[in-house]
């Protein structure tokens, strides 16, 4: 079938069906129906066909595969599961996120008592290391709230149980495409789509108004012209504000035609690309035509983050690069106590039409040890069905802005009459999905630290993505480089 091209955009967009290479581009495309969300097959998320010790070693007894199933339909009846004791639960979202997933944790409990659901919060930032060591050390959680780019090394590493018996075998229809790939790793279902997003381009309406444009840019060219009209580098009022993390520059190198690396059918790197021509040519036109343009041309890389949030919030910045978990957040800031001022598009073009943004999300995964005891695997099958039904996706949807998985959440009147979510659509339309290729979370480390030497002016473009190409060569991706 040829090979995967990490972060390649092609010239139409096709639907293609879960895990199937099309074009041998990796993107997000595919209708939804009722709100038009649009999502498709993620090729690489966690496709590869590399051999792996952990096949064997995490496929439940068949025991534990009928009891679980049976968990699985009792989620939703409330019937009385065997198991009685506690499930661990570790989860890395935000305060304000876990409040509003703890309700629905709740619920699920007080449909079965005697089981408790012991979550712990644990920070996104190193939360894939820590795991790492608690499963090496034999204390995993039995549940994990994972990054779709943690889930096939965790599940190459033999870490994850195989869930693909525990549910019935219609399961994985009810979720879009894309998200629903990303859990799946050599054809087995090793988590379950919790939550799916992109970076998109969110704007200020009243800022884009002052600076004479009637929607969001949808072109860089357009965005810098526009942009200096509302720009005020001393004033601190900014046409755009960058966080300083590689996940944010990816955009300025598929939107020059440029690619991360690519992968063969045996889900070996046959090619680093991220520091070809046309990368360079993104991250230098960020460099030189934004920067110190409509954006600051340095900054605290340690607050970047959060400042980039409060700018934008408090109305000094027309437009800024995020996703939609941070929208329940903006909407508090005094700039848009009228919902109606903000505006969510995809993200600019570069050359050629050509854009991108990385597709992230979250899947619900389960630990080895859990099928070890089947009347547990049950439970953990009935509490996960429960927590990624439509109704209680379509909660955190409302109350939080998350876009759901489940397909029939977006059909919810709640979720389907919702003006900023729907919003989406065009974004993840334009995303761009990332590697499922085991060890490619590891790949933004170097990454940034080069990112933010090229911003400060230690490197140049190009040194900053010659430097990051060698150490995913020799260091990130050692193990996986084809001969």
């Amino acid at each position: 079938m040829g090979e995967w091209v990490i972060g390649t955009i092609p010239v139409t967009r096709k639907e293609r069906s879960n895990r199937t290479p099309m074009k041998r581009h990796l993107r997000l495309a595919g209708l939804v129906a009722c709100v038009a969300i649009v999502a498709a097959a993620c090729s690489s998320g966690g496709a590869s066909t590399a051999p792996s010790a952990a096949a064997s070693a995490a496929a439940p007894s068949a025991a534990a595969s009928a009891a679980a199933s049976a968990g699985a339909s009792a989620a939703a009846s409330g019937a009385t599961l065997a198991y009685q004791g506690e499930i661990s639960f570790w989860n890395t979202q935000r305060d304000i996120e876990n409040v509003e997933l703890q309700k629905e944790v709740q619920a699920w409990q007080a449909l079965h008592p005697g089981i408790t659901i012991k979550t712990d919060l644990v920070p996104f930032a190193g939360a894939d290391k820590k795991y790492t060591d608690a499963a090496n050390a034999g204390t995993p959680p039995d549940i994990m709230r994972a990054d779709i780019g943690w889930t096939p090394t965790f599940a190459d590493a033999g870490m994850l149980l195989d869930l693909t018996s525990l549910f019935p075998a219609d399961f994985q229809k009810q979720f879009l495409p894309a998200p629903m790939g990303t859990a799946i790793y050599q054809g087995k279902m090793y988590g379950i789509p919790q939550v799916t997003d992109a970076l998109g381009l969110q704007c200020n309406k009243k800022l884009l108004t002052d600076a004479g444009l009637t929607a969001a840019p949808t072109s860089w060219d357009e965005l810098v012209s526009a942009g200096q009209k509302v720009t005020n580098l001393t004033e601190k009022k900014y046409g755009f504000y960058l966080n300083a993390d590689s996940y944010w520059s990816q955009s300025f190198i598929w939107g020059w035609g440029g690619t991360l690396f690519t992968v063969n059918d045996q889900g070996k790197i046959t090619n680093i690309g991220v520091n070809s021509p046309e990368s360079v040519n993104g991250w230098t036109y960020l460099h030189d035509k934004i920067l110190g343009t409509v954006a600051p041309a340095t900054w605290d890389f340690k607050t970047s983050y959060d400042n980039m949030n409060a700018g934008f919030k408090a109305g000094t910045t027309m437009c800024i690069m995020q996703g939609p978990w941070q929208v329940a957040d903006i909407l508090t800031g005094t700039a848009f106590t009228d919902k109606s001022n903000l505006v969510i598009a995809p993200i600019p073009t570069g050359v050629n039409g050509k854009t991108g943004s990385p597709v992230g999300g979250h899947n619900w995964v389960v630990s080895l040890d859990v099928g070890k005891n089947a009347d547990k695997a049950a439970a953990v099958a009935s509490f996960l069905t429960f927590m990624t039904a439509p109704d209680q996706q379509a909660i955190l949807a409302k109350s939080l802005g998350l876009l759901p998985t489940n397909t029939a959440a977006y059909a919810v009147p709640d979720v389907a009459s919702d003006p900023l979510i729907n919003q989406w659509n065009a974004v993840l339309a334009a995303a761009t999905n990332r590697s499922g290729v085991p060890g490619s979370s590891g790949i933004y480390d170097s990454f940034t630290k080069n990112f933010q030497s090229m911003i400060i002016g230690d490197l140049t473009p190009k040194a900053a993505l010659d430097a990051t190409a060698n150490t995913w060569q020799t260091t990130v991706f050692k193990n996986q480089m084809a001969q």
